[in-house]
């Protein structure tokens, strides 16, 4: 039930969302190589933002978002290699792609600095890792204790996602070689989730 209502949810939502990380996901991507991994790409909300004939490893475990992708992908020319593992056991060889990217999924994930063991290990060196995620609110901040408040419900309805997390943290001790972290505050009506942030980090 949660996967396929969310699913309709990020469909609905596409164009409001467009709207909100166009700039910031265009800056993310301009120079992303032919070959690139995503992960959790859901409904392919960021497939407008890659060239035509880029070829995308999609690693999407809710499959109730697989046929969207798919047609989505074929609309933007995006030669789509869809699997369905989830991000902490890439289906990957070590040391094979030189570009992947996450919107909004570093919250959501059980283990998240297992998967960033595992981005690194599918990373060749020099490779990057590219993330646009939303954190936790500065502590004591009313938005902070917003966060705690609906903490549990929230988590529940959108399949594990944690309002709370420090994704910064995790990002510079996952022992990439560099870490450019961006902090900003996204104008939206979700406001649990407008404290977010755009990094960078090479292997």
């Amino acid at each position: 039930m949660r996967g396929r209502f969310n699913a309709w949810l990020f469909a609905a939502l596409d164009s409001y969302m467009h709207g909100k990380y166009a700039r910031i996901k265009f800056r993310l991507l301009a120079d992303a190589p032919s070959v690139i991994v995503e992960l959790g790409p859901g409904s392919g909300a960021n497939l407008r933002y890659l060239p035509a004939g880029t070829r995308l490893i999609a690693i999407e475990p809710n499959r109730q978002m697989h046929d969207v992708l798919r047609r989505r992908a074929r609309h933007f020319g995006i030669d789509l290699d869809l699997r369905g593992t989830a991000g902490e056991n890439l289906d990957l060889p070590s040391a094979s792609v030189d570009f992947v990217f996450g919107s909004l999924i570093l919250c959501s994930v059980d283990r998240p600095a297992q998967v960033l063991a595992e981005v690194r290990r599918v990373l060749r060196p020099g490779g990057r890792f590219a993330c646009v995620e939303h954190v936790a609110a500065p502590a004591g901040s009313g938005d902070y204790g917003l966060q705690r408040m609906i903490k549990r419900p929230w988590k529940w309805v959108f399949e594990g996602c944690d309002l709370c997390r420090d994704t910064s943290s995790t990002l510079r001790s996952a022992g990439f070689t560099q870490v450019d972290v961006q902090p900003f505050v996204l104008p939206t009506i979700f406001v649990p989730i407008r404290h977010q942030i755009a990094a960078v980090c090479v292997n």
